[in-house]
């Protein structure tokens, strides 16, 4: 055994019905019984057994005849028995089996002390009957404790136990087992303003009850079942030698995916039942495609080769085990998003019972049960309103296979995402029930890319939207003040910088205003018509070191935190030699700058919050279900990312301008949003897609101004379209929805 028994005897009330004994007594066999049981001694317990319940199997089976037999090695009996014919229906026990089946039982249940009193013994010449009481303690089942009654007889002037498997549990019979049934922890589900976006539903299982079949209707049976489920005799067959506690499952459906005839038809075969829940579970969600990529979906566990495969689940299981449930090639584990990223907390850990098992596989009693520990809920902080207006506008708005994009709208006072969304999505149910090849590849060849996540893995060129913040680092660092204006020689909106040394670049061109500019080109007029020369002359005036180190400062070349993994921006790439011209497209936002649109975003909420950047967040805590009751276990609560980079006074400056976009009567690159609800300022951008000309990217940045800090809201879309004028003002159709006050709130 693998933990020591004490015993404890108690002998008064049988000493007073026994004058006197000897070693041959009925009554002495008895104890030494007890007394071997209770020391671990199952050897010397079996060695007193009638010979009527017992066998000798063949002693060379499961023997290795080329291994010499070590003396002081001790006998595996657990794997020793499993060698041995079972004859228990016989009423026979092997040693092996005897010794195995003790051990098995105790350590299961962690018996550590076995308390036997109230024996009572009535004494014959052939047979003696002990009474008495056996009080099992163990850390899993506290006391538990049964009557029994044990039988000796004599046989060739010797005492014998008449043994049977109810010394051990009163309860027990030849044939039975003790088994440990896990009871699979419920994942924790996924929800926003108490709607339920991802959450486990039992499916659908079709059973059968192989006792209800006879000769009569065992053939109507199969005919029935197999033309209605789509099943071979041998699959049912099949199914039908799995049967548990006298049920097999033969078929499960999904939730909505069982036809009401089919139901009706099926339940009119005897022998067959429907269930609802009991013998099968899928993650669910009920929204489909509704933050598909934020969400993620749960699925088995995946790796290439045998050694990846180990290595994944070394790390699934680092802090489990079997107790609690360990994950297996056969598990379900988040694959993606925040399934993937909260995989430990969603997960729960397992439960189990231990139970007599009788040989029809039915539970005869059950000793213990541990319950299962649910795993945490996971409340978002979606307004789950203003995230199906958002999915609704994109699917208006957005057509084809020629548009994609991203949006972001989030509290800049908190840094809380209220609504966000990857365009084109996917239906995440299509890959939690296993997803078909085919329709795996449909989506993988489609040009807008339904499975990338652009909101944190894609990595663009900032543009114009950059504008806003090489104004304050010019600002900032002193090189210029919101008067100086740009006098350099503009030819058709082309300019040729001359004054910074060599130039082995092209010209700089900028944006064309049809409706007249703002005059004269200060850093007002450059902001609100998004003029590239004046910031590509405002970097090359700060130099890298000043540019650089501002950029630096609000997040780029950081990895940003964030529920999930955020691909890291970047000012320029590693290799890349700092040139003129470089710094020059730096300050318009082209060059190898790159970022995600959930960072832009986030670094542009410094605007919306007096000069600090605020960490995004979307999970806002993990709450458990004890009872009745709902319990907060953690809660995330606002924290400040990058402190201080904008100041007052470059606020007080740059803020107004970004107004100024969005006033029709300026003519500003953001006329077309108009929004009258409420006070916007914002910053538009277009940026390159590599050397295509015929596809850009379209950004939109803003804000509600002059609100409350619980109505505080910032919009970024961020669009891959084609260059011609009908996809100019989607940005604008979309930002206006989420922007107005109506919008949710």
């Amino acid at each position: 055994m693998k933990r020591a028994l004490s015993i404890i005897l108690i002998w008064a009330s049988c000493l007073c019905l026994l004058p006197g004994c000897t070693g041959s007594s009925g009554k002495q066999v008895c104890l030494d019984f007890l007394s071997k049981i209770s020391s671990g001694d199952y050897e010397g317990a079996y060695n007193l057994l009638d010979g009527a319940v017992t066998f000798i199997p063949d002693e060379t089976a499961g023997v290795d005849p080329s291994k010499p037999i070590d003396p002081n090695e001790k006998p595996d009996y657990v794997a020793l028995a499993k060698l041995e014919p079972n004859r228990e229906s016989e009423g026979l026990i092997s040693k092996n089996q005897f010794i195995a089946k003790y051990m098995n039982i105790f350590d299961a249940l962690e018996i550590t002390s076995v308390l036997y009193d109230n024996i009572q013994v009535n004494e014959g010449e052939v047979f003696t009957i002990v009474n008495f009481t056996a009080t099992y303690s163990s850390p899993l089942l506290g006391d538990v404790s049964g009557e029994h009654r044990m039988v000796a007889i004599k046989s060739r002037n010797r005492w014998f136990i008449e043994w049977s498997p109810n010394l051990i549990f009163p309860e027990m019979e030849w044939g039975d087992t003790v088994r440990v049934a896990r009871i699979s922890a419920k994942r924790g589900e996924i929800m926003a303003d108490g709607q339920v976006l991802a959450t486990t539903e039992g499916k659908i299982s079709v059973y059968a009850m192989p006792d209800r079949l006879n000769d009569t209707n065992r053939d109507y049976f199969y005919n029935k079942c197999s033309s209605l489920l789509g099943m071979t005799r041998e699959a049912i067959d099949k199914k039908l030698s799995k049967a548990y506690d006298g049920v097999a499952v033969l078929k499960q459906f999904y939730q909505g995916e069982f036809p009401e005839y089919l139901e009706t038809q099926l339940l009119e075969i005897e022998g067959i039942g429907i269930d609802y829940g009991n013998y099968g579970s899928v993650r669910s969600y009920p929204e489909n495609d509704m933050l598909a990529h934020t969400l993620g979906y749960v699925g088995i566990v995946s790796a290439g080769s045998d050694e990846e495969l180990e290595a994944r689940l070394k790390e699934l299981n680092e802090g489990r085990d079997a107790e609690n449930g360990l994950y297996t090639s056969d598990s379900y584990v988040g694959r993606n998003g925040l399934e993937a990223k909260y995989e430990k907390e969603l997960r729960g850990n397992d439960g189990y019972h231990i139970y007599i098992c009788t040989s029809q596989g039915t539970n005869r009693r059950t000793l213990y049960t541990k319950p299962a520990e649910d795993g945490l809920d996971l409340q978002l902080t979606i307004d789950y309103k203003l995230q199906k207006r958002l999915d609704f506008v994109l699917d208006s708005v957005l057509f084809g296979e020629t548009t994609a994009g991203a949006v972001v709208v989030m509290n800049p006072k908190t840094g809380a995402i209220e609504a966000m969304s990857s365009w084109p999505g996917y239906d995440l149910n299509a890959f939690a029930k296993g997803i078909s090849s085919a329709d795996y590849a449909e989506l993988l060849s489609k040009a807008n890319k339904p499975l990338y996540n652009r909101l944190t893995q894609g990595l663009y060129p900032p543009g114009s939207v950059l504008k806003a913040f090489t104004a304050v680092a010019a600002l900032q660092s002193g090189t210029l003040d919101e008067n100086y204006v740009f006098t350099g020689e503009i030819v058709d909106d082309y300019w040729l910088p001359t004054d910074y040394g060599t130039w082995l670049g092209s010209k700089i061109k900028r944006t064309q205003v049809k409706y007249g500019r703002l005059s004269p080109l200060n850093m007002r007029s450059a902001i609100v018509h998004s003029d590239n020369i004046y910031f590509a002359n405002a970097a090359l005036l700060m130099g890298w070191d000043n540019y650089t180190s501002y950029m630096k400062s609000i997040g780029f070349g950081d990895t940003m935190p964030f529920d999930l993994n955020v691909a890291q921006s970047q000012l320029y790439n590693d290799d890349t030699e700092l040139t003129l011209m470089l710094l020059a497209d730096s300050g318009y936002g082209q060059g190898e700058i790159l970022t995600t649109p959930l960072q832009m975003a986030t670094m542009f909420c410094a605007f919306a919050n007096g000069g600090n950047i605020m960490q995004p967040y979307i999970v806002d805590g993990l709450y458990e279900t004890e009872g009745i009751k709902y319990n907060n276990v953690s809660r995330a609560s606002p924290k400040v990312w990058k402190s201080g980079v904008i100041e007052q006074h470059s606020l007080d400056i740059i803020v107004p301008y970004l107004k100024d976009v969005v006033d029709h009567n300026l003519n500003g690159t953001g006329r077309s949003l108009k929004v009258t609800s409420v006070t916007v300022a914002a910053k538009t951008g277009t940026a390159e897609i590599g050397n295509d000309k015929s596809r850009q990217i379209s950004w939109f940045a803003g804000f509600r101004c002059d609100t409350e800090d619980k109505d505080a809201r910032l919009v970024l879309v961020m669009l891959e379209v084609p260059t011609t004028e009908e996809y100019a003002s989607l940005k604008f159709d979309i930002a206006r929805e989420m922007l107005k006050m109506s919008a949710s709130r």
